[in-house]
């Protein structure tokens, strides 16, 4: 490592070596990979001891000890998908670091920190001249952790376990609120953005047009409710700015659980880690739990949108892992995050644990899939680790683990680093990937174990034999695992590298940017302009989507977008492996097929809206097994025939199954591939969302390992004089049974149909069912007449809701008469997809309360297709004996779709939680000089807009609102509202402003000067 120089020389001659290293590069000068300026985070290491006393017992004497701990960084807490938010060790000092090693420091929380008041600089992005750095500044107070030590860790002979509570020296930021702040290099300025106290706008990212996107919990959503949890946190959503912080724009409408620090690809889309846990996804693995689910924090895949929010898709990650390395990476994909792409537009991430393992483990580099491809066919894939993985994958170094455990030992040769005596016992892990000039790669280093989850396997490379309390995690084990190797070494100290090859195979290969002992180097940048490692200025600029839509149907302002398909049977919804009564990797890992059908059985589609859960209440409102609230927008058939009832074809020869549909932009939304009768075939359970004027198409159904078999644009839907599917205009089509070009259809009214088991389905059973199942004497062991969604308890009888959904071991069944699930701890524990007896998750086909309703099996099988014979997973549930109850089509259809959305139950789950979709575009004088008024465009699902609370207001030099002009709204389409004088003022602002009928407000402010830039309309009046 080369000396540092000297702090007085680094101050006098700072200023003047890092702008004229600037102003060479902004020439179009070339300087070496190695010596171009970084800006990057520092965070105060622990670098304190500590002496840790307790009572132990030897040789059947109690006595005091005291003994000296080191390693207390191993405690440290760096950001990961865990502590986005918050939760990380601070303070944190933002620093620009010129080629020949002198510092600035660009935003100072180190040198004013109290426990009480202390701050966190984190995220640089660097802009795309290379002249600022967006950045975030955390805000709270310092905690300090604290833990049991076991007395073995006082005292590896001691005969006690008693544990002892200790307070760490380790400081940790508990945050009240975060800030966005961008600095101008040359100058060293700082300006603040405007901010809302409490909110949190973190993890900033230059966009081709100057505006930033960040990530933000502006919009107060909370993540989705996982089935069997009761945990639901603050969420942070993609949201687009200026850089004045004006024209504030919420982007990722579909994000309803987490997105995390965005960046933006050479091609202009954003990457994304996104928290992916709607529905069945968490339970693709059990975590040693029968019917359990998944690591949940581990579910961050990197996704991709355009910067309006507009054609989200799973980019790395979403249909892949389960807990084995995929054979194109050799790792095993568990949180993805933290993302950069080199000059070669390969994107590199970290893949790591989260939570015990501060961000770090492996580097991983892909080069993107073409758009609309995720990766490999379920096919031809030979494990569940490959399912739709990326084809080209690198991992940058294979010695550094991604697992949820300490650090590799080194590997031979043995390695020494300036900043410590002896040589390194761990390999370390690695993180933060960002870019160099020369498609190079700059890395942090965590050197030491880096992981609070023990283990004592570096103490036999050392020849040593491995003490007490050196595995596990918790009661002191970390730092009696670093103390008792007794050498200078660190628990984990992050420091900036570069890669000096791609792949590593050792590190020693790494070459020292900036380490020291006090800090932790992280979250490097290269502060040059972009051209330097992508050879263009910028990234392609992505238009908004609807300046890239012309349709008949989506007027300008349009509250609305189109969505279309080429066809729903070029289909890759099967499961590899097929279907199997038991089994977690159809349905929650890939393939949403609810039951074998052929092509014939595919009827039509269902739109699902999908609302974010709000407040901190939501494990006491629902209780379902979606996670969220969810309706049905519309049902409609997708065949096509001509006038003498012959089938039409589309281009490959298979019958055309083309549709397009408008419905309300801004709505997360899912959708499901149906029978005649409405019944789920195969689903979604990644949520989507148009903006305003989107129209999104694709060819097939799920098609992301190959280009479909036809274009949309060669199908009859894609016709102009097509007439697309209108949903959320007051009624909702249903699917109501018929075949071929004799579909029938029924409508409800409504802006979106919700189906509840209290309001819906209770009274059913009341009318259908409870002469024989009540809870008095309920035949077949089955209630159907008790309220509530409560389980066993102490002399109160189960819910007919818990047994019907939650009752995964079969509780309300007395012992003879439960099904041998070959599960659990007594062989009577269902694995998913089934949850119950009666119901499988999302599957009204295969669920056995939904046959005995149908009075047969739905589901393609019989009684004999499987028996005790066959292989174990396949070993399903009979229909068992005559069952034809007195039920309506009606009343069929409401079972069915209350199976399918989730089998909601909860008493929350009928509360609107959406807010309205609005909509502002321009209206100009013919002469364009001004603006004369706005065209408001405004619907809500499913409660539907107040009209009359409409605001249309110009604000003031001080942001306040005049009168409002607004002489009232619509309840779906657009208005306009002229002005008295033309606007021309630039930065004058206008507000627009309506509710929903349940009260949910949604508020626009748009400046003149972005709304004449967006003129998507220009009126024939002038004022």
């Amino acid at each position: 490592m080369p000396a540092r120089t000297p702090h007085r020389f680094r101050v006098l001659r700072h200023a003047a070596a890092c702008l004229l290293l600037l102003a060479l590069l902004l020439a179009g000068g070339t300087v070496a990979a190695q010596e171009v300026p970084v800006v990057y985070v520092r965070c105060a290491r622990t670098t304190a001891e500590l002496d840790v006393t307790g009572t132990v017992v030897r040789n059947g004497v109690s006595q005091t000890v005291t003994r000296h701990m080191r390693g207390l960084d191993v405690y440290d807490v760096l950001p990961d998908v865990t502590h986005f938010f918050g939760g990380f060790s601070a303070p944190c000092d933002l620093v620009l670091r010129s080629p020949g090693g002198a510092e600035r420091v660009l935003y100072d929380c180190s040198s004013t920190a109290t426990d009480a008041n202390t701050c966190a600089a984190m995220d640089p992005s660097v802009s795309f001249d290379g002249r600022r750095i967006a950045f975030t500044v955390f805000r709270g107070s310092i905690t300090h952790p604290q833990e049991n030590v076991h007395a073995k860790v006082i005292d590896p002979l001691a005969e006690n376990n008693d544990l002892f509570p200790t307070r760490y020296p380790n400081r940790i930021l508990s945050t009240t609120e975060a800030r966005l702040h961008w600095v101008d290099v040359a100058s060293g300025t700082v300006t603040a953005l405007p901010h809302r106290s409490g909110d949190f706008d973190a993890g900033p990212a230059w966009l081709a047009d100057g505006r930033i996107a960040f990530t933000s919990s502006r919009d107060k959503v909370m993540s989705t409710l996982v089935h069997g949890t009761t945990a639901s946190s603050r969420v942070g959503q993609i949201w687009t700015m200026d850089l004045d912080g004006r024209n504030a724009d919420l982007a990722s409408h579909h994000s309803l659980a987490a997105d995390q620090h965005p960046f933006v690809l050479r091609d202009g889309r954003i990457a994304y880690s996104s928290w992916q846990i709607f529905g069945a996804r968490p339970f693709k693995y059990g975590n040693g739990s029968v019917g359990g689910f998944d690591t949940l924090l581990n579910l961050f895949h990197i996704y991709t949108q355009n910067p309006d929010g507009s054609n989200p898709f799973a980019f790395y990650g979403q249909h892949s892992g389960d807990h084995y390395p995929s054979s194109t990476t050799g790792i095993q994909h568990l949180a993805a995050h933290f993302i950069t792409q080199t000059s070669d537009q390969r994107v590199w991430f970290n893949e790591y644990y989260r939570g015990n393992n501060n961000g770090l483990g492996a580097v991983l580099g892909v080069m993107p899939e073409p758009i609309g491809q995720e990766g490999l066919s379920p096919i031809s894939t030979r494990h569940h680790a490959d399912l739709y993985a990326v084809r080209d994958g690198r991992n940058l170094a294979s010695w550094a683990t991604s697992g949820d455990h300490m650090a590799n030992v080194m590997p031979a040769p043995a390695m020494s680093v300036p900043t410590y005596a002896d040589p390194l016992p761990f390999a370390g892990k690695l993180g933060h990937p960002a870019a160099l000039p020369d498609n190079r790669l700059m890395v942090t280093w965590g050197k030491g174990a880096c992981s609070t989850n023990s283990g004592s396997a570096v103490f036999a490379s050392l020849g040593m034999t491995a003490p007490p309390l050196t595995n596990g995690a918790g009661q002191g084990t970390a730092m009696n695992v670093i103390t008792s190797i007794n050498r200078d070494t660190p628990g984990c100290d992050a420091g900036l590298y570069r890669a000096g090859a791609i792949p590593l195979p050792h590190p020693n290969g790494l070459q020292v940017i900036v380490d020291s002992r006090q800090w932790h180097e992280i979250q490097a940048r290269a502060v040059v302009p972009y051209s330097a490692i992508h050879g263009v200025s910028a990234p392609v600029k992505i238009e908004r989507s609807d300046r890239r839509s012309a349709h008949a149907a989506l007027p300008s302002a349009t509250p609305f977008g189109l969505l279309g398909a080429g066809s729903i049977l070029d289909r890759e919804t099967h499961p590899a492996g097929g279907i199997h009564f038991a089994g977690e990797h159809q349905f929650q890992l890939q393939g949403t097929d609810t039951i074998n059908y052929s092509d014939d059985a595919l009827c039509g589609v269902r739109i699902i809206g999908v609302q974010p859960n709000r407040g901190t209440q939501t494990h006491s409102q629902l209780h379902n097994l979606s996670g969220e609230r969810v309706m049905i927008l519309g049902e409609f058939p997708v065949r096509h025939f001509n006038g003498a009832g012959t089938a039409l074809m589309d281009p490959s020869g298979n019958p055309d199954t083309s549709f397009l549909v408008r419905f309300p932009a801004n709505m997360p939304y899912l959708m499901q591939g149906i029978d005649c009768h409405g019944r789920t075939l195969n689903t979604d359970q990644t949520w989507q969302s148009l903006r305003p004027g989107e129209t999104k198409t694709c060819g097939g159904c799920h098609v992301h390992s190959k280009p479909a078999r036809v274009d949309f644009a060669q199908t009859r839907a894609a016709a102009p004089d097509f007439p697309p599917v209108t949903l959320g205009e007051g009624s909702v089509p249903l699917l109501a049974g018929g075949s071929g070009a004799n579909v029938t259809t029924r409508t409800v009214p409504g802006y979106g149909l919700q189906v509840e088991f209290l309001r819906d389905v209770m009274p059913i059973f009341q009318q259908r069912c409870v002469s024989c199942h009540s809870s008095a004497s309920p035949a077949g062991n089955l209630a159907l007449d008790v309220p509530g969604t409560h389980g066993p308890a102490t002399n109160v009888t189960p819910s007919t809701w818990w047994c019907l959904v939650d009752d995964r071991s079969q509780s309300c069944l007395p012992a003879a008469a439960r099904f041998n699930t070959n599960a659990g701890s007594n062989n009577t524990t269902f694995r998913r997809p089934q949850v119950s007896r009666y119901i499988r998750a999302f599957n009204a086909l295969g669920s056995l309360l939904y046959w005995k309703a149908a009075g047969q099996r739905t589901d393609g099988n019989t009684d004999a297709t499987y028996t005790s014979a066959s292989p174990v997973p396949d070993r399903d549930l009979d229909f068992g004996p005559a069952h034809a109850p007195a039920i309506t089509p009606e009343e069929l259809g409401i079972l069915s779709r209350w199976i399918d959305l989730g089998a909601p139950g909860g008493a929350g789950e009928l509360s609107d939680t959406q807010k309205p979709t609005l909509t502002v575009g321009a209206v100009t004088s013919l002469t364009g000089t001004g603006l004369v008024g706005v065209r408001v465009g405004m619907v809500d699902v499913p409660t539907g807009i107040d009209p009359a609370s409409l605001r249309v207001c110009i604000a003031d030099g001080n942001g306040v609102c005049g009168p409002n002009l607004a002489t009232g709204g619509v309840n779906h389409g657009v208005v306009t509202v002229p002005f008295a004088n033309a606007l021309t003022t630039p930065l004058q602002e206008i507000e627009v402003r309506v509710l929903d009928r349940a009260g949910n407000e949604t508020i626009i402010r748009r400046t003149v000067q972005s709304l004449l830039h967006d003129l998507i309309f220009v009126s024939g009046f002038e004022p």
